[in-house]
């Protein structure tokens, strides 16, 4: 739940991500302007996954890695972003390997296809950067570690196991 003052006043869901990580945009923008983002861990949510894209649809691969990749460049301060950014194109590729072996083909070019829109895309994003950056630090609680080399190499399927 967000006010509905602050949620206009932080510019609310950005547009340009259309689907996927604008919900985590948010909240970078929330922290870095002084609201605190909380969690309650007893509250139960139904969410029907895969309601605006099925995991099987190479959209949804598309849209998840280029708007992953414009989060963290819209939100991470420069030395933050370039040591992510190096560590994201060995993830990237690895994905991709994942994809390939296990035949989804049109997944592997959604990814590059991504990886080439973010590049295209960037600059647009550009003074959103430089404003979030202005403001204020990375969250906290942003974890040390990526969730794609826990899935795919420590095996770890479930939130639960992070």
């Amino acid at each position: 739940f967000v006010r509905r003052q602050v949620y206009r006043a932080v510019g609310g869901l950005d547009p340009r991500f259309f689907a996927h990580q604008e919900e985590i945009d948010l909240c970078w923008r929330l922290h870095s302007r002084g609201w605190r983002v909380a969690v309650t861990p007893h509250s139960v949510v139904y969410h029907l996954g895969g309601a605006s894209l099925d995991a099987k649809n190479p959209r949804k691969t598309y849209l998840n890695f280029r708007n992953n990749l414009l989060m963290l460049y819209k939100n991470l301060p420069d030395a933050d972003l370039r040591h992510t950014m190096r560590i994201r194109a060995w993830l990237d590729g690895l994905s991709a390997m994942m994809f390939l072996f296990s035949g989804r083909f049109r997944h592997v070019a959604s990814l590059f296809r991504a990886r080439r829109d973010y590049r295209r895309m960037r600059a647009d994003f550009s003074a959103s950067r430089a404003d979030n950056l202005r403001l204020g630090p990375i969250p906290a609680p942003m974890k040390p570690y990526s969730i794609v080399f826990q899935y795919y190499v420590r095996g770890r399927k479930l939130f639960s196991q992070l």
